[in-house]
């Protein structure tokens, strides 16, 4: 099974975090689940029993931290939902049995999601968010660079002000996907910041443009509830 990791978003029922609707930390399910031996340890000895694949069960992660003694490296790993599922079944005590409970509910409502024309266009918009990121990067600029980039074009759609996709209606996620598919396609090798904020601001000024001929004002749509919210 492939998937996508963006490890810094979750959606979920806050028994446990699930990042983007698809993975689940295994730092995170340990702590939940509460086993007698250390992190490492019990993901190593499940890793081995149950015969888990890196890359279709699980993906490494690893975060550099800043600590008083320097820089230190971090090992997490994402889960397949199926993977933290299995994993507090065979716990075999009260704490994976709710986790495993949740974690089949959780499924059935993201079922519910994928079939809402919303939500697959927040999905959507989210890929093509990503793919934008990778140009910036591959252009030497950082995660920061692409967040201003992105928020500018934003402003320029909202007339100055910034809602959050995940509050988007269909019509609003689809221009927005538009205007950041346009910006990642006219961004250049060796294009500087100004250059991408202002592709950015260009292609969001076309959409609201285009809604503004029909009569639509971005800014002044309603909000909706959260998309990423699996239990609304």
């Amino acid at each position: 099974m492939s998937f996508n990791l963006h490890f810094l978003k979750y959606t979920g029922m806050e028994l446990i975090k699930i990042y983007d609707g698809r993975t689940v930390s295994a730092k995170e399910l340990h702590q939940f689940l509460g086993p007698k031996s250390k992190f490492a340890d019990w993901f190593r000895n499940r890793i081995k029993r149950y015969e888990f694949l890196e890359n279709e069960d699980y993906v490494r992660v690893s975060k550099i931290l800043d600590t008083p003694g320097g820089k230190q490296e971090t090992i997490d790993y994402a889960l397949t939902l199926n993977m933290a599922k299995e994993l507090s079944m065979v716990e075999n005590n009260a704490k994976g049995r709710e986790a495993r409970r949740y974690f089949i509910k959780a499924e059935e409502a993201l079922i519910e999601l994928y079939k809402n024309k919303r939500f697959e266009a927040f999905s959507k918009l989210q890929d093509s968010l990503e793919r934008l990121k990778e140009r910036v990067l591959e252009n030497g600029f950082s995660d920061a660079d692409y967040l201003q980039i992105d928020t500018e074009g934003r402003k320029v759609l909202f007339n100055g002000k910034l809602v959050e996709d995940a509050n988007l209606n269909l019509l609003l996620l689809k221009g927005r996907d538009f205007a950041v598919e346009l910006t990642r396609t006219n961004i250049k090798e060796g294009d500087s910041l100004e250059s991408m904020e202002s592709t950015a601001k260009i292609h969001h000024g076309e959409v609201r443009e285009v809604l503004g001929k029909s009569g639509i004002k971005p800014e002044e749509i309603p909000e909706e509830h959260d998309i990423k919210r699996l239990d609304e």
